[in-house]
């Protein structure tokens, strides 16, 4: 199983996120005395919709039923407003689109239209997104429209890299700064003790796909706005000699040398078997020693494999 983790991490993040069908709505009796039809619901299923609060920025479809002139497209300005016809200004920060229509209808129902029926529908999420930097194919910012967890952005971004760690980073910024935070620049900042740094103070998390894949989903960490979740090139591991793939590939925690040959393409006709030659750096200095093919590695080791002739 150990071998299998590169692909099967690939494999997590190309799946697809299941999407919950919709709960057909009850049947409503009949009511002749009604003209306008009562609103369909236009949001595609699995779309967080009535329960995001709304922030600066997004995009809401308004839609007054039997009124096309006051039917429109507006954009939640700055200061978390936007404004509509006959109502004037809609305060939207921070509601959900179902508290801005009851307020809109209330308000429509003291002007000139009789019975208002209104929908609002989030078109764009643009208030709240995360980061995704690192080993994925799609590096970018990612609207967050609700419960989304890092299983579900991966699937979005990815797929990870053949070179992707099994555990990913998420640096969680104690204020809004607009940009992606490594994990590199939150440890300049507490390394600074206290001096002067633009780097915001923040929380560093670690996720472990691995344990995510293996079924443990209480592991799949919920994001939040301002997020930036950092896939990390895995530390590799370089073999040489008497293999069929000479080369480097991704470390993980309890790679032993016959892992590492296997991942190599195995050993090669006039291979030594019985042990390998590594070369390994410690505290700048390099040492050479002799592991049994069951012995775990260290990132960084050099795998030599010999020839039988020569061992």
């Amino acid at each position: 199983m150990m071998l299998m983790a590169p692909l099967l991490v690939t494999a997590l993040a190309q799946a697809p996120i299941p999407t919950p069908m919709p709960t057909p709505a009850p049947a409503q009796p009949a009511n002749p005395g009604t003209a306008v039809p009562a609103p369909a619901d236009t949001r595609a299923a699995g779309d967080p919709g009535q329960d995001y609060r709304i922030g600066p920025g997004d995009i809401l479809r308004v839609t007054v039923y039997g009124h096309d002139d006051l039917t429109q497209t507006v954009v939640v300005q700055p200061d978390g407003s936007f404004v509509f016809p006959l109502v004037g200004r809609v305060e939207a920060a921070q509601q959900t689109p179902m508290e801005i229509q009851a307020w809109m209808e209330k308000r429509l129902g003291k002007s000139l239209i009789r019975d208002p029926r209104v929908t609002v529908v989030v078109q764009e999420y643009r208030s709240k997104v995360v980061f995704v930097v690192g080993e994925v194919a799609h590096p970018g910012t990612y609207p967050l429209g609700g419960d989304t967890g890092v299983v579900e952005i991966l699937a979005r971004a990815g797929p990870l890299s053949a070179n992707a760690a099994n555990e990913l980073v998420v640096v969680r910024p104690a204020k809004q700064v607009g940009r992606p935070v490594l994990p590199a620049e939150v440890a300049d900042a507490a390394a600074a003790k206290g001096a002067p740094t633009a780097t915001p103070r923040a929380e560093v998390l670690t996720v472990s796909l691995r344990e995510i894949q293996a079924g443990q989903l209480e592991k799949n960490l919920v994001l939040k706005p301002n997020d930036t979740v950092f896939v990390a090139r895995a530390d590799r591991i370089f073999v040489t000699g008497e293999v069929r793939s000479p080369g480097a590939i991704p470390f993980s925690a309890g790679l032993t040398v016959r892992q590492a040959v296997s991942l190599a393409g195995g050993f090669g006709d006039d291979a030594s078997r019985g042990s390998a030659k590594v070369v390994r750096v410690v505290n700048g200095k390099t040492h050479t020693m002799k592991l049994r093919l069951d012995e775990p590695l260290q990132p960084g080791d050099t795998v030599v494999i010999k020839a039988t002739l020569f061992w």
